[in-house]
Parts: structure tokens; C-alpha cells; sequence
């Protein structure tokens, strides 16, 4: 089961991130599970981040639909910009979804995107020792009024998908196919 928690000192996440800034962090337990522990992060990152979660893909099909009149980035358009190599292949400046991946490491995957509103950072972490954990950190940087009542809005949502997407990687098998 997910748990708020705190941002691993080891993660480039702490570089990016300003007091101004809104900062949520969840962690689960990767106890019994040694394919995520070995699992290379790009793989790691999509096992978690493209899940087939029906009523979060609604949401967001939601979100995409009441943004795009404010010319907000859409999931789908952002989507479309993957490219056609494999998931283990990509790299910084590709996606994995609508993700922008902006930094790989061993232990950690950085990605996000930059909107007019808010820029955003999405670091999935992997501690191994003592106890192995996967953390998902989110770093939003609002750029104006919008982007504080944006954040507002999609809070309480955004704590529900994260703790989820998390409960979920550790419950599902991990794919062969990534």
C-alpha cells in the first residue's frame, strides 16, 4: 500500500525544486517483487505510467477536453509525439506516454513537461537497500495565477492517481513486452 513520504536526498528531483514550489511525494514497497528492483527505469516508468486504469484514463480524457480551449498541452498531442523506439532505448527528449523524459539514471527516471501555466517534474525513484521502494515525486513550478488555481483544481485527483498508479505497478505483472 502507497504512503506519503519524503524525497529521497539521492534524487536529481532535489536540484529542480524551489521553496515556491508544490511538492508531493508517495512510496511503496517493492518487497517481493524483484523484477521492478532490476527492472531498468525506462521500463519501470512505463509498467507504472501507462497502466490501463479506466477511471483515470477518463479523467484525464476529461482534463484534456476542458483544457485545450485554454491552449493547455493535451495528453493525446503529447502522446503523439512518441517516438517508434523501444522502451528500454529511449531516452532524454523522448516520451514514454505523454511524459517527456528528461533524465535517466539507474535508480531514477525524471520526466514532465512545460506548459504556460506550470512546469512539471515526475521523478520515479528506486531504493534498493535496506528495504526496496519505488517513490513517485511530483514537482509543479507555477509560472502565474493560473497555473496556482490549475494545481488547486487537480490536487485532490492528482493525490488519488499518484497513490494509485503506484498500488497498481506493485499488483500487476511487469510486461515483457516494454
Amino acid at each position: 500500500m502507497s504512503m506519503s513520504d519524503k524525497l529521497p536526498a539521492e534524487s536529481s528531483l532535489n536540484t529542480y525544486y524551489s521553496s515556491r514550489d508544490f511538492m508531493d511525494v508517495y512510496s511503496v514497497s517493492l518487497k517481493g517483487r524483484p523484477d521492478l528492483i532490476d527492472a531498468d527505469m525506462r521500463i519501470l516508468a512505463d509498467h507504472m505510467l501507462m497502466a490501463d486504469i479506466g477511471w483515470m484514463n477518463t479523467l484525464l480524457s476529461l482534463r484534456d477536453t476542458l483544457v485545450k480551449p485554454l491552449g493547455l498541452k493535451t495528453t493525446t498531442t503529447l502522446a503523439l509525439e512518441q517516438s517508434g523506439k523501444p522502451v528500454a532505448e529511449r531516452e532524454p527528449g523522448d516520451r514514454i506516454g505523454f511524459f517527456r523524459i528528461y533524465q535517466v539514471r539507474d535508480n531514477e527516471i525524471v520526466l514532465g513537461e512545460d506548459d504556460w501555466h506550470q512546469d512539471f517534474r515526475l521523478s520515479i525513484f528506486r531504493s534498493e537497500w535496506p528495504t526496496p521502494r519505488v517513490y513517485a515525486s511530483t514537482c509543479c513550478k507555477r509560472h502565474n495565477f493560473f497555473g496556482h488555481a490549475y494545481l488547486a483544481l487537480i490536487l485532490p485527483f492528482h493525490k488519488k492517481i499518484a497513490s494509485s498508479v503506484l498500488d497498481n505497478a506493485v499488483r500487476q505483472e511487469l510486461s515483457e513486452a516494454a
